[in-house]
């Protein structure tokens, strides 16, 4: 059965300011899981439109079929030209689902590739733009297979390289991902030793899925070619507010350009700035827009950190019937949105109907 789009549904959303609206957080690398685009192709009208408009651009800048990764038991998301595009493409969809629902963001940020999501959402790149940047960044990055690899590790982000001092200019910081840990790449074999000098001194530490380390210096030598490939894009004003996570900061429309785009691959992710700039301006709901929750751990680290309470809500799981988690947290924001107790019953209601309830 088809999820149907209920354009009013969180209508009390937009009534109740920045900390009831939720931000869309959309995650990077490590979210794919074979067949995660299927129960949009199959049930939501909404969701197929954006995910065959994307197959239209992987298909004319790749060559190969996006539907068919998204949905083959033997896909190829494993490879990083395909899961960069894959994840993108999800994203995109899962977003105009919830828009479709209603559920209108107050702000946008992406973590990565995300970014790439985040950027159309927020009415900054057209969705040609969107997947050209994506494709061309995944095929760029792909040429650097095997030669780096990354590892999450309990260590703050000013500590994290003086901690490991024995590997002076053989590793790099590329992820602040909350105030207790960060994201450290270098080549497969100094990792290994770097993670075995860590667990030595009872620091927590494991090796991040992927085939290549980006946000490092190993992007350097790709950094010109890439900013050729993507000359000619126009980045539009923003229709909501955009966070960087190159900057850690709002930035305007226009700034995401090329060159932009070359730094989102090359230089270091700093998400726990860009989550601190979201709660200075007062946002307290962040709903994360992916086909698996990457980023919950970063973002209960920065709240306890800030002492600010929040809400935490996921789109999808790996492996998981997507109707369930939609579905509830539908209702979770639902609960934030309406002023009265009149409101409360009526979405209830609505949430209730066969269409909504039984999706599965």
């Amino acid at each position: 059965m088809r999820w149907t789009s209920k354009e009013s549904l969180m209508r009390g959303q937009g009534q109740t300011g920045p900390g009831c609206r939720p931000v869309f957080v959309f995650s990077g690398q490590g979210s794919q899981w074979t067949g995660m685009g299927r129960a949009l192709l199959e049930r939501s009208t909404v969701g197929a439109l954006v995910l065959k408009a994307c197959d239209v651009q992987v298909r004319r800048h790749l060559g190969w079929s996006l539907l068919e990764a998204l949905t083959a038991e033997d896909s190829r998301l494993g490879d990083i030209e395909v899961s960069c595009p894959a994840i993108v493409s999800m994203e995109l969809a899962l977003a105009a689902v919830w828009r479709s629902w209603g559920v209108e963001p107050a702000a946008v940020v992406g973590h990565s590739i995300g970014e790439v999501a985040a950027a159309h959402v927020a009415g900054v790149l057209t969705l040609e733009d969107a997947m050209r940047v994506i494709c061309l960044q995944g095929r760029t990055i792909g040429k650097l297979r095997g030669q780096g690899a990354m590892a999450l590790v309990g260590l703050p982000w000013a500590r994290a390289l003086e901690a490991l001092p024995e590997f002076a200019g053989q590793v790099w910081r590329v992820i602040h991902a909350s105030p207790e840990w960060t994201v450290l790449a270098a080549r497969p074999e100094v990792l290994e030793q770097v993670l075995v000098a860590l667990r030595r001194r009872g620091v927590p530490a494991r090796r991040v899925d992927s085939e290549v380390a980006a946000h490092c210096p190993q992007v350097e030598p790709l950094r010109e070619g890439l900013r050729g490939e993507l000359q000619g894009l126009r980045p539009r004003m923003e229709r909501l507010p955009i966070i960087s996570t190159v900057t850690g900061g709002e930035l305007a429309g226009r700034r995401f350009d090329a060159d932009y785009w070359v730094r989102n691959l090359a230089e270091p992710v700093l998400f726990r700035e860009a989550v601190d700039t979201l709660l200075d301006e007062g946002h307290g709901v962040f709903l994360e827009v992916s086909p698996h929750p990457l980023v919950k751990h970063s973002l209960e680290s920065c709240l306890a950190r800030t002492g600010c309470e929040g809400t935490l809500l996921s789109s999808m799981r790996r492996g998981k019937e997507p109707s369930q988690e939609l579905l509830g947290t539908l209702r979770s924001l639902s609960a934030l949105g309406p002023r009265d107790r009149r409101e409360q019953t009526s979405l209830a209601h609505e949430l209730e109907e066969p269409h909504l309830a039984h999706v599965a």
